[in-house]
């Protein structure tokens, strides 16, 4: 019974991301993304490897976004989204047409915190050790950037998730548990 509403389950949350995704972002071939983007994305990613490009039917106006529902060809959109993989991690990058970044999401797995989160991790849970660590850093064009620390800690069988900020400070703290079928 508990592997059948697990299975139901995970195909309802399944369903319900891919709607999500197809509603809000196109994947669309190399040849559609107009030429400013790929020129930008050689001048200040080229080092990187392009996973896959997408057209969002969002528009940004003075800092606010929209979303465009009146898209009927693909020379309509204002907003790009390219998605890159690197050694460490993937690298998301939203354009606009002209070819200007508007945001980035950086994931990176296995990076050592900065020494304001190890400090932190060490005061505030002695006798854990780091397991995995997991970095995420935003940043909006001229905006502060927020960097993110999900971090597994470990102390014998147990083992937590800690979120914490680039300062060192607790965002969220939770239990893991693991669940044998």
């Amino acid at each position: 019974m508990k592997k059948i509403f697990l299975g139901l389950l995970t195909l309802g949350i399944t369903m319900h991301s891919y709607g999500q995704d197809t509603f809000f972002k196109v994947k669309i071939k190399k040849e559609t993304v107009p030429t400013t983007i790929i020129e930008s994305i050689d001048n200040d990613y080229g080092n990187l490897e392009v996973i896959e490009f997408y057209a969002l039917p969002i528009e940004y106006i003075e800092e606010d976004v929209y979303i465009n529902d009146d898209i009927e060809s693909e020379e309509d959109y204002e907003t790009f989204q390219v998605k890159f993989k690197g050694e460490q991690g993937s690298l998301v990058v939203t354009y606009n047409k002209e070819g200007e970044e508007l945001s980035t999401v950086e994931h990176l797995k296995n990076v050592a915190p900065n020494i304001e989160v190890r400090e932190a991790v060490a005061k505030s849970f002695p006798g854990w050790t780091l397991k995995k660590d997991y970095y995420k850093m935003i940043h909006f064009a001229n905006k502060k950037s927020k960097e993110r620390y999900k971090l597994i800690l470990k102390k014998g069988d147990d083992e937590k998730v800690v979120f914490m900020d680039e300062k060192g400070e607790i965002l969220k703290v939770h239990k893991k548990i693991n669940i044998n079928l």
